[in-house]
C-alpha cells in the first residue's frame, strides 16, 4: 500500500514540476472475469470510481494518473448447476496513461495498471464469506487501452479493456496451493468522467 501512495505522490510532484494538473472524478461499471482461474468462469459484474490527475505534455498528448477502487471477480455455478456464485476481489488500481486526442472530443489512451487487493469475498445465494487470506498474490499488474468522447467539454464517457498479466492463484483452508490455477483478471468497464474546470 505504501508504494502506491509513493507512486501516486511522485507522479503529482512530476506534474507540478511541469506545468498544471487538471483534475477529476470518475465512475462507471465493470464487466470481469479472472481467466483460468477455474474451467468455465463467467462475467461478473461490479463497479469502479475514484480520482483523475491529468497533465499535459503537448498540444495533443496528456499524461493522467488514476487512484480507482474497482471491484472485480467472476461468476460460477456450483457442482449441483443449482446455486449461482461469485467471487469478487476489490481492488485499488493505479492506472498511468498515455492519453492522445484526436480532437477536441475524441481521444485514446493507453498505458500500465497497477493493482492492490485489498479483499476477495465469496457470495452465494444466501452468504457472503471473507476469503482474501485465500488469494496470497495481493500485487497485480496489467496494459490498459480505451477510448474517449467528450459530451461537454468537462464530461466524457469512456471504454476501456484491462489485460492483466500477474499469475493469480488460490489457496485451500491450510494455505496449499492449487497448483492449477494460473488465472488473470481481464476486465472491459464502461463510465463516465468529469474534469474540474480550471
Amino acid at each position: 500500500m505504501k508504494n502506491f501512495v509513493f507512486i501516486l505522490l511522485s507522479i503529482c510532484i512530476t506534474c507540478e514540476s511541469f506545468g498544471q494538473i487538471n483534475f477529476g472524478i470518475k465512475a462507471g461499471v465493470n464487466v470481469a472475469t479472472t481467466k483460468n482461474i477455474i474451467a468455465f468462469p463467467k462475467n461478473s459484474l461490479g463497479c469502479y470510481g475514484g480520482f483523475i490527475f491529468q497533465m499535459p505534455i503537448k498540444k495533443k498528448l496528456f499524461l493522467q494518473s488514476e487512484l480507482l477502487y474497482s471491484s472485480k471477480g467472476y461468476k460460477s455455478d456450483d457442482q449441483f448447476g443449482t446455486i449461482y456464485k461469485s467471487v469478487r476481489f476489490n481492488y485499488l488500481n493505479l492506472p498511468i496513461l498515455l492519453h492522445y486526442h484526436f480532437d477536441q472530443k475524441t481521444s485514446i489512451m493507453f498505458g500500465p495498471e497497477l493493482g492492490y487487493l485489498l479483499s476477495a469475498k465469496l457470495v452465494t445465494e444466501d452468504e457472503k464469506f471473507d476469503i482474501t487470506k485465500r488469494y496470497p498474490p495481493r500485487f497485480d499488474i496489467g496494459t490498459s487501452i480505451g477510448l474517449q468522447y467528450r459530451l461537454i467539454k468537462n464530461i466524457g464517457i469512456e471504454i476501456r479493456y484491462i489485460y492483466g498479466f500477474n499469475t493469480f492463484y488460490s489457496t485451500d483452508a491450510v494455505g496449499l496451493r492449487y497448483t492449477d490455477t494460473k488465472g488473470a483478471n481481464r476486465v472491459f468497464q464502461i463510465g463516465i468522467n468529469y474534469l474540474i474546470p480550471d
